[in-house]
């Protein structure tokens, strides 16, 4: 039987000390409880690449505060087929569709409030691409010192040749794009965060 968020805090806050909880906080963003229950669904079906239940929760602390951003702007529709082939790489984490299932009703979510999840995390990617993505200029002087730098020693230590730049100068900007949109995102979240009443409970 599932239990709201709301009640299960208010149900171990009531609890006399030594007595068994429903669930254990593991960090609130302002009013919004985050408890390790959802964690541990999220590690269930897969949803992350990693199953670091440390990054997942900063990864859950920041996703509601992006979101606010991003529905003061206006949230973008997602289209069926991007939200399905999103649900399709997290699929791609399993050995069968039937696994996928049984880590659903393991973890006591719909596919729908799976699809909900894809969506809201599209819709972020939406707003992070439009905003901030034509912030980007990548120069041929960024392109060049990289691959003379750290992406040719990265190579050299994997045993792997060094093509011509030319032959792979697309490769290595969208590399530093993605890197300095990453950068981008940080510095939001952080500044979202900082505004924000953070407190941790678990994993800390």
């Amino acid at each position: 039987m599932r239990v709201s968020r709301t009640f299960a805090v208010l149900l171990a806050c009531a609890l006399p000390a030594g007595a068994a909880t429903v669930d254990r906080v593991a960090a609130t963003i302002d009013q919004q409880v985050l408890t390790v229950s959802e964690i541990n669904q999220l590690v269930e079906i897969r949803f992350f690449p990693s199953n670091d239940r440390r990054e997942i929760l900063d990864t859950l602390i920041a996703q509601p505060l992006r979101f606010r951003d991003v529905e003061r702007f206006g949230a973008q529709d997602i289209p069926n087929d991007t939200i399905e082939t999103r649900l399709g790489d997290i699929q791609r984490r399993f050995a069968s569709p039937a696994e996928l299932t049984a880590a659903l009703a393991q973890a006591e979510m719909t596919l729908d409030e799976l699809r909900a999840l894809v969506k809201r995390e599209l819709q972020v990617e939406a707003y992070v691409q439009e905003r901030f993505a034509p912030l980007i200029f990548v120069s041929n002087e960024d392109i060049e010192s990289t691959y003379a730098g750290t992406w040719a020693q990265q190579r050299r230590q994997r045993g792997l040749t060094i093509p011509l730049l030319r032959e792979v100068r697309e490769e290595i900007r969208t590399l530093i794009r993605s890197r300095q949109l990453q950068m981008e995102v940080d510095k939001w979240t952080g500044q979202l965060r900082a505004r924000a009443n953070v407190d941790l409970y678990a994993w800390q």
